[in-house]
């Protein structure tokens, strides 16, 4: 009797200890990672741009009249001298900053996007409401930071934001960040940044 015992702990010990080192696996970050992430971050729809795009009547074409435009020109930064355009466009779920470049020399899309229903968003890579944390992992493998938010009483991880960085050999840095509210994704955010101050 005590040897079924003994034996009982010891399976029930050796599937919690196989249990924690699967759970604890590093999620690792493969070359098609880093492609789908800088894919992504460029543009999150099924479309692409070029120095010919015109953002603003893009943004206009795909989903029509904003509910708030505003306009500015000043900085980039408040330490650039780099002027820009800023138009901001916003739909209610959609927000969208575009910066052009006063002297036409560039023109990005920094965009953030609240995501609650997305089956008008025609997003890469089918992501949409039942987009799970694994599915980003597999897509974008390890993010650089994770943050948890507690949105409800008894529940001390509700939400999670993942953070990824890009760059390559140009002048921008996109951070995109995703954020899932119990497992499933509900917001996007992708910021871009200008670093180099000769633009």
């Amino acid at each position: 009797m005590n040897y079924a015992k003994n034996s009982i702990k010891v399976l029930l010990f050796a599937q919690c200890l196989l249990f924690c080192v699967c759970d604890k696996k590093e999620i690792e970050t493969t070359e098609q990672n880093i492609l789908n992430l800088a894919d992504f971050v460029k543009c999150p729809f099924n479309e692409e741009f070029d120095d010919k795009t015109d953002l603003e009547k893009y943004v206009l074409k795909k989903f029509g009249k904003p509910k708030n435009v505003q306009r500015s020109r000043n900085a980039i930064h408040d330490y650039s001298e780099v002027v820009v355009d800023r138009i901001y466009l916003e739909y209610g779920n959609y927000i969208f900053w575009i910066f052009r470049g006063v002297n036409k020399r560039f023109e990005i899309l920094a965009k953030n996007f609240m995501i609650f229903t997305l089956d008008d968003a025609n997003l890469k890579y089918g992501l949409n409401n039942e987009t799970t944390i694994k599915d980003i992992d597999n897509l974008f493998g390890k993010p650089k930071n994770v943050e948890k938010v507690q949105r409800e009483k008894n529940n001390p991880y509700d939400d999670t934001i993942y953070y990824y960085l890009y760059s390559n050999d140009g002048p921008y840095v996109y951070c995109l960040g995703i954020g899932f509210r119990r497992g499933k994704l509900n917001r996007i955010e992708i910021n871009v940044n200008i670093w180099d101050s000769k633009l």
